[in-house]
């Protein structure tokens, strides 16, 4: 595969070109082939244009999947504006925080997610916010409750002219020009405003492409959020290379997936590790038949070889490839072939990009590793982001002079040049001058009966400095046994990595996309050191 400088309004006209009279997308019973969805985009942009919305102007995003999700944000990249991609989880008050920061002159909002009603919310928000917002623009579904169609625009939006118009604004954009804002997850710290470009995104998602193996003939099901990096370039922009046909859904709910794979005999499907085990333990998950789904991606966090082999075993027509990287990275860095074994897929995070520059090296400098030796993942080349929005020193601090982009992740790669994921590096445990990484541990205790989910993180101690606590999930009706479970871990790891204290959880803080929130962990487990301390048990 060879790197194109496109932007992504072109990419969207070759792909009309090819696959005009096909389905691009679906919603309930709304179907949009691909030449509608270049032709609503296109009124779409003219209506911006007509609001003084242009090239540089950043317009947020903020709504759950949809039919009209994808026809804003297309238009908006077709004129050159900026798409602020904003969490569906989002409070009233950390919207604002964002809107704010990412200096957002226009928003498009849905409906609202789960208990969230955004139209309230936008109600207080213009209070607060006065004239810093422009228009705060409804995009949900009509009074029919149908998605958007040629009957919302006016003639003087469709007429040809007003497309000529059009034409000339998109002359104005260039594959190098930032395409999107999205937002590091934030678990740790505040979010940041991550610039990709049309190129880095694009090639992200052509690179995905040549290792998965779609087809047009395909029908993706996108429960990925959009707002996320792995929405837009492995479930839309694939899309737009490839010409399949994505089915939306607004967000993941384990029977709508479900109901949705065996209706519209959905042959694809990406998403996190967290996903894909809550629809196969759900009580339901016997009564659909999946058998449709070929191919998909793993990612967005770590997931153990345990806990892979039970996905695959309880959907064996589905070959999910692992994959890893980050926002900063567009997102993906390394990802599974076709040909890998299911002991490959299991184990490791896939083979490095083509054009992916990738290195390990021992942290805080360019020094490489050995080959199988942990280090810092670094990366350098086309996906790496542009920066962090108005962040300067934070962008110099993960971008280094020699353009090498610090991940702040630890791993290694083999003999065999698969990339082997093993934790973050804020994540990394010293318990008395050795480096201790979690994910070996997790690894360890994951092969204990019963466990459903564990995070093994570091607790501070005096002398030693951190001691290692380990949390699980146990599965369903299942029973831990702490003090087998302990011993286990004495005949498997070394003496400093088996863990000081072991607590029971039902269920883990997490963020939107499911990914565990350290520092909320972390305070509950310092509340049940204290109480053990107290208590004696």
């Amino acid at each position: 595969m060879e790197l194109i400088r496109k932007t992504i309004g072109e990419c969207l006209k070759e792909c009309v070109g090819k696959n005009g009279n096909n389905p691009a997308m679906g919603s309930g019973e709304q179907v949009y082939t691909w030449e509608m969805l270049e032709r609503l985009t296109g009124y779409m942009a003219v209506r911006m244009l007509s609001e003084s919305i242009r090239k540089g102007t950043h317009v947020a995003i903020w709504s759950t999947n949809s039919p009209n999700w994808v026809i804003v944000f297309l238009a908006l990249v077709r004129i050159g504006a900026i798409p602020v991609l904003v969490n569906t989880c989002c409070s009233r008050q950390e919207l604002e925080q964002v809107l704010r920061y990412a200096d957002v002159h226009d928003v498009y909002y849905g409906e609202g997610y789960k208990d969230l009603d955004y139209k309230l919310m936008v109600q207080e928000l213009k209070e607060s916010m006065g004239d810093q917002v422009r228009n705060w623009i409804y995009i949900g579904t009509d009074s029919r409750e149908q998605w958007m169609t040629e009957e919302e625009f006016q003639e003087n939006e469709k007429e040809q002219n007003a497309l000529v118009w059009l034409a000339g604004y998109e002359k104005l954009v260039y594959a190098q020009d930032t395409a999107t804002m999205l937002f590091t997850s934030g678990t740790t710290s505040r979010p940041k405003g991550v610039m990709l470009s049309h190129y880095s995104l694009l090639n992200s998602a052509l690179e995905t492409c040549a290792h998965m193996k779609w087809n047009r003939e395909d029908i993706m099901l996108v429960t990925v959020p959009l707002f996320h990096c792995f929405g837009i370039t492995s479930c839309l922009l694939s899309g737009i290379h490839i010409g399949y046909k994505m089915e939306l859904i607004p967000y993941f709910k384990s029977q709508k997936v479900m109901e949705s794979i065996e209706n519209h005999q959905c042959t694809l499907l990406n998403g996190v590790p967290s996903m894909f085990l809550a629809m196969i333990r759900h009580a339901a998950f016997g009564e659909y038949n999946l058998s449709s789904l070929r191919r998909g991606i793993i990612a967005g966090s770590a997931i153990g070889a345990r806990e892979y082999m039970e996905i695959r075993a309880a959907i064996p027509s589905l070959v999910l490839h692992p994959s890893y990287g980050q926002t900063e990275t567009s997102p993906c860095v390394s990802i599974g072939d076709v040909e890998d074994t299911i002991e490959e897929q299991a184990t490791t995070a896939g083979r490095i990009l083509k054009h992916c520059e990738t290195a390990v090296f021992h942290q805080g400098s360019h020094k490489p590793v050995a080959c199988g030796e942990t280090g810092e993942i670094c990366v350098r080349g086309y996906n790496v982001m542009q920066g962090y929005y108005q962040m300067q020193k934070e962008t110099e601090a993960v971008i280094d002079q020699e353009g090498w982009l610090h991940t702040g992740d630890l791993g290694f790669i083999d003999q065999n040049e698969f990339l082997h994921v093993t934790g973050r590096i804020k994540e990394m445990i010293i318990r008395g001058g050795e480096n201790i990484y979690p994910g070996e541990i997790e690894e360890a205790i994951s092969r204990y009966p019963g466990i459903r989910q564990v995070k093994v993180i570091g607790m501070p101690v005096d002398v030693l400095q951190e001691m290692v606590v380990a949390c699980v999930i146990a599965d369903q009706g299942e029973t831990i046994c702490q003090e087998e479970l302990l011993a286990g871990l004495r005949d498997v790891l070394a003496y400093y990595k088996v863990p000081s204290y072991l607590f029971e959880f039902e269920t883990f803080p997490a963020t939107a996309s499911g990914k565990i929130r350290l520092e909320a962990l972390r305070q509950m487990v310092m509340e049940r050191i204290k109480s053990v301390r107290l208590t004696g048990r």
